[in-house]
């Protein structure tokens, strides 16, 4: 769900209003999220019942100011307070977004195994959404495949399940079939992959870094690794360093990207809070949350550089 108001003449008050209702309405579906994790916690994960899973809501609000500033935050509070000087503003947009996955009751989960070709653990599909995998297809049988998150281990995966599209007969699956993923279907041999690497799936810098070059080493030679958007400069020091070593231009810092963006952009809009983590070489919240997920201009300055560094290693020749 996405809710969008644009002011540019509507009394501020009457924004006020809106704010307040949007945010009402956030509050009513936040507690609607978190009644489904508690009524779900302890529960096997094939045995859970969700009606809300996977729910995330957020506000976003925007303030285009007349000196040419445009910043996004996603405090009430911020928003309220900015609106005291009404002949600095130019326009004001507020954005709610409501998403939440809603499992099929018509079809049973099954527990499955996997492995990687090596025989190695297979650390992803840490929940629901995961493009080039769904839809997916084992031993011809359509459907999606999920995984839970290790409670030990946040990096790991400790299950997997698969939910057939459509109901039907029994169907065995012998030990060794290879799980036919939507990514590997041939039409895609000549993309361009864009590999954006997250704190999932791997304990140390090295892991994710042997993970990346068998990817790398499975597709056709144009691709691009975006690294870690959490994370500062410190505690992403090393990962960064193994990363931009090996892959050289194919590689962006997506954390210090938008950082030097922040600096370049500072001013007296600048919050102290922002101030604070650009130094600490942290993305600030006006380009991304505290868990790295880009706003949308934080996307924008990312998409830009992926495709100027698409046309400098000549993937369009």
């Amino acid at each position: 769900m996405n809710n969008k108001v644009v002011n540019k003449q509507i009394p501020l008050e009457t924004i006020v209003k809106v704010a307040n209702h949007l945010e009402d309405y956030k509050e009513n579906y936040d507690r609607k999220f978190e009644l489904e994790q508690n009524k779900n916690k302890n529960i096997p994960y094939g045995e859970k019942q969700w009606e809300y899973e996977n729910g995330n809501t957020t506000i976003n609000y925007t303030i285009e100011f007349k000196n040419g500033k445009n910043i996004k935050e996603s405090d009430y509070n911020w928003f309220v307070g900015n609106l005291n000087q009404p002949s600095t503003i130019k326009s004001i947009s507020i954005d709610l977004y409501v998403s939440f996955y809603t499992k099929s009751q018509n079809n049973t989960i099954n527990d499955i195994k996997i492995k990687s070709s090596s025989g190695a653990n297979v650390n992803i599909l840490c929940g629901t959404k995961n493009p080039g995998v769904n839809p997916c297809s084992i031993n011809g049988v359509k459907g999606t495949l999920f995984g839970k998150t290790s409670e030990e281990d946040a990096t790991k995966t400790s299950a997997f399940y698969f939910q057939r599209e459509i109901s039907g007969e029994k169907v065995e699956v012998p030990a060794g079939t290879v799980v036919q993923t939507e990514g590997s279907d041939a039409k895609y041999k000549d993309y361009i992959n864009i590999i954006w690497l997250e704190r999932k799936g791997w304990s140390t810098p090295k892991e994710l870094l042997e993970q990346t070059e068998k990817f790398v080493e499975s597709i056709n030679g144009k691709y691009i690794i975006i690294g870690l958007s959490d994370g500062d400069e410190n505690t992403n020091k090393e990962v960064d360093k193994l990363l931009e070593e090996k892959f050289g231009d194919k590689f962006i810092n997506s954390r210090k990207l938008l950082v030097d963006y922040a600096k370049n952009d500072m001013g007296k809009n600048t919050t102290e809070s922002n101030k604070e983590k650009i130094a600490k070489g942290i993305i600030p919240s006006n380009l991304a949350d505290n868990n790295g997920l880009l706003s949308v201009t934080g996307c924008k300055v990312l998409s830009k550089n992926v495709c100027d560094k698409i046309k400098t290693l000549g993937y369009l020749n």
